[in-house]
């Protein structure tokens, strides 16, 4: 039987991911494929390359205080020249230059064709909304009018176009089908990529989302918070139709991480540690759902 795990965005909540996949692999159930949408892409993309769990949260912690490349100078000129602000405006506050240099050094310039196990990550394209799924095969995959499927890019430009979070990551640009097209967070379409894992041959799925789930957000006061909010009602509405109590090979679960903010980098050891005892507390069902 073939397990796959599904690892919604989140910002920093994301490196919960960490935890939970501590716990699993401590159980004894190691994912055979792995997708990921935004932050979730990071530790799927890691992992898919075969880093373990505490390597993936050593690569973390190395680098946590050199991701963060704000771009001033469009910031600066885009205020001073307001009006001009639809054709010459600011697409984003962080250029993400600076992370995706980490991601090519820690995936090692791979090709997501190269990873070790099935990967799969999502992204979002600006223009018309598309679906565009970045996989480590495709040959058994059928693209469709809003769904795309790639197999031959560098994995760390599909990391990058997945956590490009409206307004505060710029959008990742790729050339497709000879077209340059930019390319938004996964999350704001698919922040939980399960179907994928299903087409790719997962005879199960395990998906951790993080985000909204119908609770009271009462301190959302920024318009990052506010955005944030936005696309995880969005992702809760669709999430909720199409997976909670539809299939019996689905298993997903949220693990109640309400009170780190987005972009709260001091608290990766919080959200690993409850990242891991959430997958603690799931695995007793999981395992009476898919190994009894």
């Amino acid at each position: 039987m073939k397990i796959g795990l599904a690892l919604s965005g989140g910002g920093i909540r994301g490196m919960s991911h960490i935890g939970a996949l501590k716990a699993l692999i401590e159980e004894g159930i190691k994912p055979d494929l792995i997708s990921g949408a935004s932050s979730g892409a990071i530790i799927a993309g890691l992992y898919g390359c075969g880093y373990t769990p505490e390597e993936i949260e050593a690569i973390v912690k190395n680098n946590l205080n050199n991701i963060i490349d704000i771009d001033y100078f469009k910031i600066i000129f885009t205020i001073l020249n307001f009006r001009e602000i639809k054709t010459r405006g600011l697409s984003g506050i962080i250029k993400g230059e600076k992370i995706e240099k980490i991601l090519q050094i820690n995936t090692q310039f791979k090709n997501i064709k190269c990873t070790k196990i099935p990967i799969a990550i999502s992204a979002t394209r600006v223009q018309n909304g598309d679906s565009f799924y970045f996989v480590s095969d495709k040959s058994n995959l059928k693209d469709s009018k809003k769904i795309k499927f790639i197999d031959n890019i560098a994995l760390s430009k599909a990391i990058r176009a997945s956590i490009s979070f409206p307004s505060l990551f710029k959008p990742k640009d790729i050339i497709y089908n000879g077209e340059k097209i930019f390319l938004m967070d996964g999350g704001i379409v698919d922040n939980m990529p399960i179907k994928v894992l299903k087409k790719m041959g997962a005879d199960v799925v395990i998906g951790v989302n993080l985000g909204y789930n119908g609770r009271i957000k009462k301190d959302i006061d920024s318009f990052i918070e506010i955005g944030e909010q936005a696309i995880s009602i969005m992702s809760y509405m669709l999430i909720k139709k199409e997976y909670y109590n539809k299939d019996s090979s689905i298993y997903v679960y949220n693990p109640h991480i309400w009170d780190i903010p987005l972009l709260e980098l001091s608290a990766v050891d919080e959200c690993i540690k409850k990242g891991y005892y959430a997958m603690k507390r799931n695995i007793p069902m999981i395992k009476y759902k898919f190994f009894m």
